[in-house]
């Protein structure tokens, strides 16, 4: 070995320095090429080859000897060497995206979701899109949830997604129909990114080949198309198990308090933020901090054996009360301000679904114990079920073929119980699942926060089974064939993918073209509902632009105009009674248009109006001087006044008399029939003409749109009807199958549909003509 003198020019230390670096990266490089080539070989069932193997030690003797010999190369050679060993470990991986390739394949579909997929649930209209309309343009519908005598629902959750909104209003000068298109595509667009970050995880931490399947699962899945665009808690749930369930993946580490930090605030954030019970998912977590063991890559001392524990718990308790402080304080302090009361909503929704007894959620329905396993199947098929047997899939491979288990190099050498370890990966979907099928009340909606879980668990079954199904050909096999049977293996599992992907997009097709009539109608309703347009009254102080319904209603005998009772605001009513629980919120119609209720069947408690403003101008009265701690003098209170201030939005605090939580219906949220303008109703009337005994009329549900000397139909669209024809049979109206294929399983039926429409009143002595 030649001695390198004392003095060195500039140009020899950068070869030195070259060399060194040539040398560290290809001996990484090669150290890890040979594991992954022993992990291959263990996992296949057989070892390689002899010609296989050969000429795999050929190829890192060459890379070692490049790699040994570099200094006495070029600095030219030295790269060639180690592009030529980056493309050798390229082509012993399976491909996978980057991020940035998954996120921009995800967030395509998702901003197609956002565009064209349908509000699944009613409680994400009012709870959510309603009060967030209230706050951005000071109209909209209340529940009971939001009273402050219950007060379940947290204004902070709501003004996060409202300044969204404010913000989209303003940049983009949007009205209010665009403003819930663009909401809902940064809500898609969050979604991408949580599912690309989950993706990465599962390629780096877990399999490269897991993370391609799970790629393409949750691209093309019903169940992320439904729940990725929901402007709901258990969405944003979702989102936060996702970004959690990507710090769990990683191996403990005994050093960093990072994971462990971060885990539990994305838990955090979900369960205080979003849905208190989301939390749940982050116990097998807890458990994992306490039960494995690792010791860490760094330098470090490692710690004695029997004080990691101790030390482990001290971080998850630090971290939690670090989580509570950073998160749990601005919320109860949003909510103080709004409903003028100190309130904790996490601990009220809590108390409310756990203790509620006799006026718990219960009384708004209950499912039998297999609603989530067919809800399940509905939205991922095989994949649904490759996720319930995750777990003995785990146990079969175990304790048949331990070395077919997934080994990542982030945690190979570190977990000394790769079952263990799994176990707590696959858990968290089965502790949810458990949960809530033990609760008699069931929505689809509670299941969004594991949707992205299901689709891990069904990948790591696949995973598995793929090798279970390998080991098991092995035996009647020659060698000469086993590659033959690992390459047609891994082809099956892509057809199990696809077939999945085909049937997830199949119901995706289905819940559009059966069901997407409300949206659509109400889209056309932004622009066919005419509301009068404002006059300006000449003479008055302050020249005020009202209506000139408003301001004929407020002229007197003499001709003279009461400027301030003019300023009230004519209401054109939107009016719905069957089809209340499809309307998807005031931000499909224009300013001036409100919803009304009209009678139907449902007994129930329907939501309410917010108190609004009483002064239209938006000048707040004047604060009385209150008596200061010197005698004699007094102080103007302190009052924040901006656009959505609790003083400008008052309904945020007022307490309606007549909401309840025991569901009784309250009869003075109806609106009469006579004071609606423009009327939405679905009329079937494929129904009177295959039952033939149909000929009564329906006093409480009238067919409306029928009497066509009072309504007028300005746009109609179809909509499945599912009691007659073709639409009765389950699999028929739960996916979209072609038209010939559909009279072929239903022996010569067809599908019927219903006419979903908007009408508009005709004119009568009674009632003007609406506006054009």
């Amino acid at each position: 070995m030649t001695t390198s003198p004392v003095r060195l020019t500039n140009s020899n230390n950068s070869s030195n320095t070259a060399t060194t670096t040539a040398t560290t990266t290809a001996t990484s490089l090669k150290q890890t090429l040979k594991q992954r080539n022993t992990t291959s070989s263990s996992t296949n069932g057989h070892s390689l080859t002899n010609g296989h193997r050969t000429r795999t030690d050929s190829k890192m003797g060459e890379f070692e000897d490049s790699a040994d010999n570099s200094g006495s190369d070029s600095s030219s050679d030295r790269t060639e060497h180690l592009d030529e060993l980056s493309r050798w470990r390229n082509a012993v991986q399976p491909y996978c995206p980057s991020y940035s390739v998954a996120f921009k394949t995800i967030f395509l579909v998702r901003a197609l979701a956002a565009t064209y997929s349908n509000i699944s649930d009613c409680d994400e209209v009012f709870n959510f899109w309603e009060p967030m309309h209230y706050l951005q343009y000071g109209s909209g519908l209340e529940t009971w949830e939001y009273s402050p005598l219950y007060a379940i629902r947290s204004w902070a959750y709501i003004l996060l997604h409202a300044l969204a909104a404010e913000i989209t209003r303003l940049a983009m000068s949007a009205n209010r129909l665009q403003v819930f298109f663009i909401i809902r595509i940064i809500l898609g667009a969050v979604s991408a990114h949580c599912e690309a970050t989950l993706y990465r995880a599962v390629v780096d931490e877990v399999d490269p080949r897991i993370g391609r399947y799970l790629l393409l699962t949750l691209i093309t899945s019903a169940g992320t198309w439904i729940a990725s665009n929901a402007f709901l808690p258990s969405t944003f749930a979702m989102y936060t198990t996702m970004l959690f369930f990507s710090q769990m993946l990683q191996p403990p580490r005994q050093h960093s308090a990072k994971r462990t930090f971060w885990a539990i605030f994305w838990v955090g954030l979900g369960g205080l933020l979003g849905w208190p019970f989301s939390a749940a998912v982050g116990l097998p977590f807890a458990l994992e901090e306490l039960l494995i063991h690792s010791r860490n890559q760094s330098k470090k001392k490692t710690v004695r054996f029997r004080d990691w524990r101790r030390i482990r718990f001290l971080r998850l308790v630090t971290s939690a009360i670090a989580v509570l402080a950073c998160v749990l304080i601005p919320i109860i302090v949003i909510d103080r301000y709004y409903y003028k009361k100190l309130v904790v909503v996490p601990l009220n929704i809590v108390l409310y679904n756990v203790f509620g007894g006799d006026v718990g959620p219960d009384i708004f329905g209950t499912e039998p114990w297999w609603f989530y396993i067919l809800n399940g199947i509905l939205n991922f098929n095989v994949l649904f079920i490759a996720a319930l047997v995750s777990l003995p899939a785990l146990l079969v491979t175990y304790f048949t073929i331990p070395d077919a288990l997934p080994n990542s190099p982030s945690s190979s050498g570190e977990i000394k119980d790769p079952l263990l370890l799994f176990a707590l990966k696959l858990s968290p979907f089965y502790l949810w699942f458990a949960i809530f099928t033990a609760q008699p009340h069931k929505e689809e909606r509670f299941l969004f926060v594991v949707y992205p879980l299901i689709c891990f668990n069904a990948c790591m079954t696949l995973f598995m089974v793929q090798k279970l199904v390998q080991r098991g050909l092995d035996r009647f096999v020659t060698r000469s064939k086993t590659a033959a049977i690992h390459k047609y293996s891994a082809g099956l599992v892509w057809v199990v993918l696809i077939a999945a992907a085909a049937l997830s997009i199949s119901r995706i097709l289905a819940l559009h073209e059966h069901y997407s009539a409300p949206i659509d109608v109400y889209r056309r309703a932004f622009d066919l509902v005419k509301v009068p347009g404002p006059i300006v009254i000449e003479g008055a102080a302050d020249p005020t632009v009202v209506t000139a319904a408003a301001a004929a209603s407020a002229t007197s005998e003499d001709g003279s105009v009461n400027v301030e009772a003019s300023k009230k605001p004519e209401v054109v009513r939107v009016c719905v009674g069957k089809e209340w629980y499809r309307f998807p919120s005031h931000y499909f119609l224009p300013e001036g248009a409100k919803l009304g209720l009209i009678k139907s069947h449902f007994d129930g408690l329907l939501p309410g109006e917010f108190v609004e403003s009483a002064n239209a101008s938006g000048e707040l009265p004047p604060l009385e001087a209150q008596p200061s701690a010197n005698a004699g003098k007094t102080h103007q209170p302190f009052r924040i006044d901006w656009r959505w201030s609790a003083d400008r939005r008052p309904g945020t605090s007022h307490i309606p008399l007549l909401m309840n939580n025991e569901n009784k219906e309250v009869h003075e949220h109806y609106t009469p029939l006579e004071q609606c303008q423009y009327l939405v109703d679905l009329d079937y009337s494929g129904r009177y003409t295959e039952k033939k005994d149909s000929t009564t009329a329906d006093l409480i549900e009238p067919r409306y749109l029928q009497d066509k000397e009072k309504w007028e139909r300005l746009y109609c669209t179809k909509f499945l009807d599912t009691t007659i024809g073709a639409g009765r049979h389950p699999l028929i109206r739960a996916f979209w199958i072609p038209d010939k294929i559909t009279v072929a399983l239903t022996r010569g039926q067809t599908k019927v549909w219903g006419d979903y429409c908007l009408a508009r009143r005709r004119a009568t002595p009674s009632h003007p003509p609406s506006p054009v």
